[in-house]
């Protein structure tokens, strides 16, 4: 079956795209920066923001496009770009469908379709789109909804987990400074403040890896919409422990609270994660994945800092 991906140089892409291969399928690769070619991998140049994909040539016959092209930011979409990418882009991938004769359409979406940023509003419009087209004119489509994906040690990934840990490191290193200096001028004893978030210490945050979404992407072939997510998450109070353990910050999950200046300011810092802070409880269609450890977590951290 010849099958063209979108995103192709993406992190999901990069690690989908070989267990395409393995089960003997023609991969073409768009992308504006399109993976090397191997055998049975065709790289395209191209824009799924522009019309007909930013492609002059495009192949005879394509059998199915897995769309996992997209822009995954939390913020506000003050340029224009989400959803310039996410929504047209998406809307231009459907079209090129219908065009182009292609009977089915495999679209990474993602479990967290709320209304709280541009991002979960545009994949909540793409994924209507999506089933609009599909009772108008048939189009044959399977959605993805993975939750929050996760890189490993063969696929290291910098994602918004990686960059809330970061946030809190940098904003505790300058706090840290400021306070050391001031009890070392007042002579003050030492003290380790405990530094407080507010959230939701018994709900789960949904972490899945690159590797079980990947997978579940190439196995799945029948239409429908399936929750690529953690049967059994860790929950915030158990993150943040471990979180806390790693950098050597006292750091406690805590419901509601008045902030300190600094407690304020990474509050302000980190707004676009507060959402996912009370906790998720999604369905799931993997069965079996690998338990998010101690461990998984430290090293996840330890692969963030020597990036």
């Amino acid at each position: 079956m010849a099958i063209l991906v979108t995103g192709a140089s993406g992190f999901v892409g990069q690690v989908l795209i070989p267990k395409l291969l393995a089960q003997g399928h023609k991969v073409y690769g768009l992308s504006r920066h399109p993976p090397e070619p191997r055998e049975n991998l065709i790289p395209l140049i191209g824009d799924i923001t522009q019309e007909n994909l930013g492609l002059g040539k495009v192949p005879r016959r394509i059998n199915a496009v897995y769309h996992l092209a997209g822009l995954h930011s939390l913020g506000e979409d003050k340029d224009g770009s989400i959803w310039r990418t996410n929504v047209i882009g998406t809307y231009n991938v459907v079209e090129f469908c219908l065009h182009r004769h292609i009977p089915h359409l495999y679209f990474a979406s993602t479990a967290y379709t709320w209304e709280s940023n541009p991002y979960g509003v545009s994949k909540i419009k793409n994924e209507q789109l999506i089933k609009d087209y599909g009772q108008l004119y048939g189009l044959k489509a399977t959605i993805f909804k993975p939750s929050i994906i996760m890189g490993t040690e063969e696929h290291p990934y910098p994602g918004h987990f990686s960059q809330f840990v970061l946030a809190l490191i940098k904003l505790h290193k300058r706090a840290e400074a400021i306070r050391r200096k001031i009890e070392g001028t007042l002579h003050l004893p030492v003290l380790e403040p405990v530094f407080r978030i507010r959230g939701n210490p018994g709900g789960k945050l949904n972490l899945v890896t690159v590797d079980a979404v990947a997978e579940a992407i190439a196995r799945t072939k029948r239409q429908g919409t399936y929750w690529l997510t953690n049967p059994d998450p860790p929950t915030l109070g158990q993150l943040t422990e471990w979180i806390s353990e790693f950098i050597m910050v006292t750091v406690k999950m805590v419901p509601e609270f008045k902030p300190s200046p600094i407690e304020a300011q990474f509050m302000k810092m980190a707004s676009a994660f507060e959402p996912y802070l009370q906790g998720d409880n999604f369905p799931s269609h993997i069965k079996h994945h690998p338990p998010i450890t101690k461990e998984f977590i430290h090293e996840t951290i330890k692969r963030t800092l020597l990036t």
